[in-house]
């Protein structure tokens, strides 16, 4: 077989083409953007571009990690601000100059979920599951089981590492 690998196909050129895929559709596969890449460009590129393009694609249309985290703390205000009875927590580590923040965690209820708690049954269950991406944070949620067998989540929580000061 000869391979067509044409080393001037950068992931920026591969990011173009698959923009609107991803605004479609941000779990697009790697595999099937190598797919598209063939049968559409005629050229095999290398697994390790095509993810950088898909990187560079979802950074495109969703935003940069750091910007998006910078945000945070406005998003926060305004669930806040439009959900009442909302309560949220959220933890940092500043430097000594107080210049750079690292995440710790952050915690959240919703207002209707606190209000309707009450009268739900007293059994409690946690679980969490490990984010993908530049930041390795684990997702926490609490849920019960309101009085009609429905399942009603609690809280949520964001946190850096699973340790006793995050769960607590």
């Amino acid at each position: 077989m000869i391979r067509n690998n044409n080393t001037s196909l950068t992931a920026s050129v591969i990011s173009r083409h698959i923009l609107r895929s991803i605004e479609d559709d941000p779990g697009l596969k790697v595999k099937n953007i190598l797919s598209f890449v063939k049968e559409n460009m005629k050229v095999d590129v290398s697994y390790k571009k095509t993810w950088y393009a898909r990187r560079k694609t979802i950074e495109l249309v969703f935003g940069y990690w750091e910007a998006n985290f910078s945000e945070l703390p406005q998003y926060l205000d305004a669930l806040v601000q439009s959900n009442p009875g909302t309560v949220v927590e959220c933890s940092h580590h500043s430097d000594s100059s107080d210049r750079v923040k690292t995440f710790k965690y952050v915690f959240w209820a919703f207002g209707p979920a606190i209000e309707a708690f009450h009268m739900c049954r007293p059994v409690i269950c946690v679980d969490g599951t490990h984010l993908l991406g530049e930041y390795k944070d684990k997702l926490f949620v609490a849920i019960t089981q309101d009085a009609n067998n429905k399942i009603l989540p609690i809280t949520y929580a964001m946190v850096d590492e699973k340790t006793i000061s995050s769960w607590s």
